[in-house]
């Protein structure tokens, strides 16, 4: 059996403006409408582009007559990696992500929701309609030169983002010390379902690194303005490569580049990011935002219980009414109090001043939980928003990491103490240099890219460290848990209760909510260079249609 991933076309009339409006977001398998009409000319070619677009947040689509809830595209792969790692801490039992939280789903090739599958084959059909673009265009399709630059410029780089995201959840860490021969993903840069054996780890990442340096390049000469931060633009392939480079552990050139899109692509840090509270992380007018989720384009997104702010907002959904998400204690108390992204978070709801849940008197609150995704009072679990991809700070601390583990402690030491001022006007410029100055990159990049687009997983495994998601309570103090009297509507200080005793300062809330559901062995992991845990399985549909590809160890 061959692996088919049709092309994402359109159904509506063939026009030649590009915007992403929502009739240019309509999709169809390419046996329902002409392919040929599509690609006649590059105007045309801009309808393909659009969805993809679409296809990178649009409900299960994985061919299969089953649709589960969390299979959102784009974001709710970002949303399996943020519940994996340690950052973000699981409350309550609730079926949704559960199995993330318990590191168990992605090394489990029959489980009941199929997501091996569905991302799987979600980023395959990415790269598909990627390869139908650049192959079109690669032919000599007619029409305007500027169209052309701007619909290849997009695929190459849809391409390597896709390779990008593959390779890094289903293939071994790149190692920087080199000899990169385990496994990668397969290399499809054509339309052709034929059978492939997997490439290499290195030179999947050749491939990500051309892709996105052909896509610079169309880009860098188209002189069409982007629609809006949904499309890609020469400055997001830039701030793609800052990423992979900082994978790779190619210091110099990840800090190269993030500075690039710092001085050159207009984006300002703002000022009211986070003193705004009513969309301050959902509104891709902020002038942070370089890529991201346009929701004004499009308001199905693959239907209810599929879109990030049904699972980590205060969305009217059952899985934010009945689980709030919320900030590892330990890191939470590390973050100053002069630092405006402390109110991101609230250590103790049920005392808090301002607090905003789900509009339902059955909305449950947690110690530590989430205020950074807050939409506006009238939401539903049908309503969507915007959601960030890629956003400006990202690039000054991958430029501060970059610089500091290259050996250029001053620029790294200015690019870390812009973005964490302006954050906390108490931070004062940091004098440490070499490992101690990345450090401190490290721990920015937790607290200002808490939960998004899967970055603290991607760290841990980058930089070949285990999940800690801290120590248990000390024998003497309250376990956690529903039937030792914490976790559910009873306030951050149970001590008061002679029923209870205290809660241990030393542990982490990881455990310590609704009957402890995660479990004490998703408490930490091996390191990824040692622990195949860090390797997602190759779903069963893929590895029975195609004989060449090799399972990751079971």
């Amino acid at each position: 059996m061959k692996r088919i991933y049709p092309i994402i076309i359109m159904t509506a009339a063939l026009l030649t403006t590009w915007s992403c409006s929502k009739e240019f977001l309509d999709t169809a398998p390419t046996s329902s409408v002409d392919e040929a009409s599509i690609f006649s000319s590059t105007e045309n070619a801009m309808m393909a582009i659009n969805g993809i677009h679409r296809m990178m947040y649009e409900g299960n689509s994985s061919g299969t007559t089953t649709s589960y809830y969390g299979q959102g595209g784009y974001p709710t792969f970002c949303l399996h990696l943020a519940f994996m790692a340690d950052d973000v801490v699981w409350t309550y039992d609730n079926v949704m992500f559960k199995f993330c939280t318990q590191l168990t789903h992605h090394r489990d090739l029959s489980h009941r929701y199929n997501d091996l599958n569905y991302y799987w084959k979600f980023f395959y059909r990415v790269i598909n309609n990627a390869n139908k673009v650049i192959e079109a265009y690669d032919a000599g399709m007619p029409g305007s030169e500027q169209y052309g630059y701007m619909a290849a410029g997009e695929a190459y780089a849809y391409r390597g983002f896709a390779l990008f995201e593959l390779v890094q959840a289903w293939a071994k860490r790149y190692d920087p010390a080199g000899n990169n021969t385990q496994p990668g993903v397969i290399l499809r840069l054509t339309p052709s379902p034929d059978p492939m054996p997997r490439s290499t780890v290195e030179e999947t990442y050749a491939q990500i690194l051309a892709d996105l340096g052909t896509a610079f390049e169309y880009l860098d000469k188209c002189t069409i303005k982007k629609a809006n931060k949904s499309h890609f633009d020469k400055y997001v392939v830039r701030g793609l490569r800052a990423r992979v480079y900082l994978t790779m552990g190619k210091w110099s050139e990840a800090a190269t580049d993030a500075e690039y899109v710092i001085k050159n692509s207009g984006a300002k840090l703002q000022a009211d990011t986070y003193t705004t509270v009513v969309n301050r992380a959902s509104d891709a007018n902020n002038t942070e935002w370089l890529w991201g989720l346009i929701a004004k384009e499009d308001n199905t997104q693959g239907g209810a219980l599929r879109s990030w702010h049904n699972f980590i907002s205060n969305n009217y959904a059952s899985y934010n009414r009945n689980s709030p998400r919320a900030i590892l204690n330990l890191l939470y108390n590390t973050i100053p109090e002069s630092d405006v992204r402390k109110r991101l978070w609230v250590e103790d709801p049920y005392t808090a001043k301002e607090l905003y849940l789900p509009g339902s008197s059955a909305a449950r609150k947690a110690c530590w939980m989430s205020q950074k995704w807050i939409v506006d009072d009238n939401q539903t679990q049908n309503d969507y928003h915007d959601v960030a991809y890629m956003r400006l700070p990202e690039m000054y601390l991958i430029a501060a990491e970059g610089y500091a583990r290259a050996g250029q402690n001053e620029k790294a030491q200015n690019m870390l103490y812009t973005i964490a001022h302006h954050r906390d006007p108490e931070y004062a410029m940091p004098t440490s240099t070499g490992e101690a100055l990345a450090e401190a990159v490290i721990w920015q990049r937790r607290v200002e890219l808490w939960a998004e687009h899967g970055t603290r997983w991607h760290d841990l495994k980058r930089l070949d460290q285990a999940i800690d998601r801290g120590p248990k309570p000390r024998e003497g103090y309250n376990q956690g848990g529903t039937a030792n009297g914490w976790g559910t509507n009873v306030k951050m200080a149970p001590w008061n209760n002679s029923k209870c005793p205290p809660l241990d300062p030393l542990a982490s809330n990881y455990n310590m909510y609704g009957e402890q559901m995660p479990g004490e062995k998703a408490r930490t992991t091996g390191k990824p260079s040692a622990d195949e845990f860090w390797q997602w399985l190759i779903p069963y549909n893929e590895i029975s249609g195609n004989p060449l590809c090799e399972q990751n160890p079971l």
